[in-house]
């Protein structure tokens, strides 16, 4: 049986432990996501500092005791990140690697024993021992960077991925810690071209109590970073921008310093697509001028198609006729009915609404519907 309470042996609520307010939750899991070359984990470096030190990160609170953290690394190693990690403590004026910043990588020889063939390189089979080291360490915050190079499993596939987040991230999530995951963008909001989504499963995002885009944007200039909500089970934040700064000595990386911009506003668009945009709204009106058409019969497809379609019937130009057609505002009216019933009845259809009903039977039966037409 189900350990179960009801309304007379319900235990209190426990108010939400928010490490950074409207981002990490402890027991909770955060993504954070972007394309590449928006440096997450430069980023992600520079949280991990603040909490860590106990300071403020960008604009939002954090709790002011210093947290521990444990940082999965599986996209590098010690030899390649070490100096990025110090260099973002000396962006917050510390001075070295605090002891309560706790590192692990499969890809580095100290973190693994000679004796240890087990193999539990992976998320998946990692869940026990990362939970363990979070309750021995006393950690507050698990960071993995990244998803997709931490799970055997393919991060297309929504079984796969909701099994290794939960065998190998909701451990430490039940041990009491925060978890922090880092993960790519799909590559078609790049540029402009819309509002970002993680790769792969959309699991991820149900998995996650807070999902956090990061996009390279330009202000006055000089290169800034966007943060903002994808997802939020809680009042989200607004969205801000952030620039980031590096000093280096000689070859070496320094200093990493992230300042807070204001607060982001409306997110642009590419002169490419807009142009791009307007150029489909012209096809389909072009398309339109030699009378009423079917969807399939304007000539385009995909997420540019579907939002130029959408903004001229929303500004009068088209309008949906009967049947499924659309047509030019202007001529709507002039159009012949699409039926007429004759004194005895029977219905005469016009030729091209035959034809449509045809195609419309032709793919459904393709799909094994049963259609009469």
């Amino acid at each position: 049986m189900l350990t179960v309470f009801n309304g007379l042996t319900a235990p209190p609520v426990k108010p939400v432990e928010w490490l950074v307010e409207k981002v990490l939750a402890r027991g909770a899991g955060t993504l954070l996501f972007g394309q590449p070359g928006v440096s997450k984990t430069v980023h992600a470096a520079h949280l991990v500092a603040c909490l860590v030190a106990g300071k403020p990160f960008a604009h939002l609170k954090t709790v002011t005791r210093g947290l521990r953290v444990l940082y999965l690394d599986f996209d590098g190693s010690w030899e390649w990140n070490k100096d990025l990690y110090e260099a973002a403590f000396r962006g917050i004026g510390i001075e070295g690697l605090p002891e309560s910043f706790i590192y692990y990588s499969p890809n580095t020889e100290e973190c693994s024993f000679p004796d240890d063939d087990s193999g539990l390189k992976s998320l998946e089979g990692l869940g026990p021992a990362i939970e363990l080291t979070v309750k021995t360490l006393g950690i507050d915050l698990v960071v993995c960077d990244s998803l997709g190079q931490m799970m055997v499993g393919d991060t297309n596939n929504g079984q796969e991925v909701a099994l290794a987040l939960r065998l190998g991230l909701n451990p430490a999530r039940k041990a009491g810690a925060a978890v922090l995951v880092v993960d790519h963008a799909t590559k078609s909001a790049a540029g402009g071209g819309g509002i970002p989504t993680p790769m792969g499963s959309q699991q991820k995002r149900a998995w996650a109590r807070v999902s956090v885009a990061l996009e390279k944007e330009e202000e006055q200039g000089q290169n800034v970073t966007r943060w903002s909500v994808d997802k939020s089970n809680t009042a989200p934040f607004e969205p801000f921008l952030t620039r980031t700064t590096f000093i280096n000595a000689g070859d070496r990386l320094e200093v990493v310093n992230l300042d807070f911009v204001g607060e982001a506003g409306q997110r642009p668009v590419s002169r490419e697509r807009a142009e791009r945009g307007q150029e489909v709204q012209q096809d389909i009106l072009d398309a339109l001028q030699a009378g009423p058409q079917p969807r399939s019969k304007l000539g385009g497809r995909g997420g540019t198609f579907d939002r130029a379609l959408k903004l001229l019937e929303k500004s009068g130009q088209v309008v949906k006729l009967e049947r499924g057609l659309y047509g030019l505002a202007e001529m709507a009216e002039s159009v012949a009915p699409s039926h007429q019933t004759l004194e005895n009845g029977v219905v005469v259809q016009s030729l091209e609404l035959v034809q449509a009903d045809r195609e419309a039977g032709q793919v459904a039966a393709a799909s094994g519907w049963e259609v009469d037409v």
